[in-house]
């Protein structure tokens, strides 16, 4: 237990150290973990923690802790209302990938890849995309409440479903006959319903009797989650596995956003362990490792790319939100390494064939985060690409969503800024809204503008062609209401320039950040400037003079009854 405690220590000082550095150097935070782990593992670094089964148990600790975190993470309800994209897509991605994988792994022999079993296990784990890497990097980029981003939850939270039936037959798959797979899933269904039951008549009033005791809430969370992967392990099925349904248990009642919240912290601190296990974990194969390695990731990128876009394109996503959603998921999963961990114990899979997947892991990692934090820039890229190889295709990305006619006033973009603005238009002068055109690459936005009888554009708004298309030239008013740091692929600068040289004659309006902002706009032409955020400031800070004089007459007030005892009288002339 000392060096358990000794090894841990360690484990999170050099991950602190790692993680501050690649802070420093912009850098994504999870290579300064992984690199930690080598540091300090036994196997490349200076073996500082050289206890193999210190680091199984770290390594376990955080995965069973991870999965039960993204249990509670899953919301059943709402991927079951989900919309007709993201369900087209989260249901499709997984089957396809799985049989892109069967296809090309059996069809070219990748090494360490050397029995059938393997090449069935990996087909499985490389359809499967980290849910901790890419709900961090969204999260870092403010872009989980986009298209993209909602549209990506929606299909990690299906692959865990799929997950979870390949752990319920997993120790099946040597042998796949009928009987164990049954017996596999009949008792991954008795670990649910007991899961939901106990959580329905007893848990949940445990949490009532205790929830204004945050550090009782949090115990008894983890007391929940050790008691469910104690039973799956008596129902002979994984204790990730029990880990993660006792997750899904709780998130399914109204008390889930009070644990959630209270059991946050313990997810960055054991997805710090998992990755810096991870790092220790990390050995040489028997034979070259690169060539390897970047095929599989390649094939990982490519099949997202072959499944994601196209299912996304046909459900009208549009190509940006497609394109986005399919670099988001380029990973391969942590599921992945639990699944190819009980693979190893379980005698399915070779050593070489689970760091095969470990250094596959890390180099995604690496680059999709990357590739998510310049998605859009990637995206233009792409775009422009298509849009000289294939220009018949880019006409065909706005079907029935061009422009009809010519729009007096033209929104660069829709977000809460336009919308707040068009409800304002909407309440005042409706009728002027007939002469407002909104261009946007977003379709749900899109569809809410239509719904309320007002033009929209389906394009990039940083794209000159697009401005172009939208015939900006006949605008008297051109209007762009959201802040640079959330424009995707552009910013209000250019947006004026642009919008300058198409329309000379417009009024332009613009936002700024600050002061320094507002000049540089000012010299691209723009004619009025909005900062939010001092408009803001200013309408507060008349608020709070009021309200500071409301309270100095109260206690003016106030000291008056007291001194002469005239309280009825105030009272009454209330």
């Amino acid at each position: 237990m000392h060096n358990l405690l000794h090894d841990i220590a360690i484990a999170v000082i050099a991950a602190t150290v790692a993680g501050l550095l690649c802070h420093l150097l912009r850098q994504p935070i999870i290579l300064g973990y992984v690199l930690a782990g080598v540091v300090i593992g036994p196997q490349f670094g200076l073996g500082v923690v050289d206890d193999v089964h210190s680091v199984e148990i770290i390594s376990e600790l955080g995965l069973v802790l991870l999965l039960y975190i993204i249990g509670l993470e899953i919301n059943l309800r709402q991927l079951i209302s989900s919309g007709r994209q993201l369900l087209i897509t989260s249901i499709g991605q997984y089957p396809i990938c799985v049989i892109l994988g069967l296809l090309v792994f059996s069809a070219f022999s990748l090494p360490y890849v050397t029995t059938s079993l393997e090449v069935l296990y990996l087909a499985l784990l490389c359809a499967l995309s980290s849910t901790a890497i890419v709900v961090k990097a969204l999260y870092d980029k403010g872009e989980l409440d986009t298209l993209p981003g909602r549209l990506t939850l929606g299909t990690l939270v299906l692959q865990d479903l799929y997950a979870i039936i390949v752990l319920a037959v997993q120790p099946n798959l040597a042998e796949p006959s009928l009987q164990p797979i049954l017996a596999a899933l009949g008792s991954t269904v008795v670990l649910v319903l007991f899961g939901f039951i106990v959580s329905k008549l007893v848990l949940s009033r445990l949490f009532d009797a205790i929830a204004k005791s945050p550090e009782m809430v949090v115990c008894l969370s983890l007391a929940w989650c050790a008691v469910m992967a104690a039973t799956a392990d008596l129902l002979h099925v994984s204790r990730e596995m029990g880990a993660l349904v006792a997750g899904l248990c709780i998130s399914a009642f109204p008390y889930s956003v009070h644990v959630s919240a209270k059991t946050l912290p313990l997810r960055d601190f054991f997805l710090t362990l998992f990755f810096v296990s991870l790092g220790m974990k990390m050995t040489l194969p028997d034979g070259p490792l690169l060539v390897p390695v970047v095929l599989l990731s390649l094939f990982i990128v490519v099949s997202r790319f072959c499944s994601i876009f196209p299912l996304l394109l046909w459900s009208g996503a549009g190509r940006r939100a497609a394109f986005v959603t399919s670099l988001n998921l380029s990973q391969l999963s942590e599921f992945a390494l639990v699944i190819g961990s009980i693979g190893l114990t379980l005698g399915h899979l070779s050593q070489n064939m689970v760091s095969l997947l470990v250094f596959t892991m890390v180099l995604l990692s690496v680059t999709s985060s990357y590739a998510i934090r310049f998605s859009h820039t990637l995206y233009l890229a792409f775009d422009g690409l298509v849009s000289r190889v294939r220009p018949e295709r880019a006409a065909r990305e706005q079907p029935l969503q061009s422009a009809e006619g010519i729009h007096e006033v033209v929104f660069l973009g829709y977000h809460r800024g336009a919308r707040a603005l068009l409800d304002t238009l909407a309440q005042q002068d409706a009728k002027l809204l007939e002469r407002v055109l909104v261009i946007d690459f977003n379709p749900l936005s899109l569809a809410e503008l239509r719904s309320r009888g007002v033009h929209a554009m389906f394009g990039d708004i940083g794209s000159y062609d697009t401005l172009k298309h939208a015939h900006l030239e006949h605008a008297k008013l051109i209007v762009s209401t959201i802040p640079d740091m959330l424009l995707k692929g552009t910013d209000n600068r250019t947006l004026v320039r642009m919008s300058r040289s198409l329309a000379p004659q417009a009024l332009i309006v613009g936002t700024a950040d600050d002061a320094a902002h507002e000049r540089s706009l000012r010299k691209e032409g723009v004619d009025l400037v909005v900062r939010p955020f001092e408009m803001a400031g200013e309408w507060l800070a008349s608020f709070v003079r009021q309200a500071s004089s409301a309270a100095e007459a109260a206690r003016a007030v106030s000291v008056e009854v007291a001194a002469t005892g005239r309280w009825n009288i105030y009272a009454g002339d209330r």
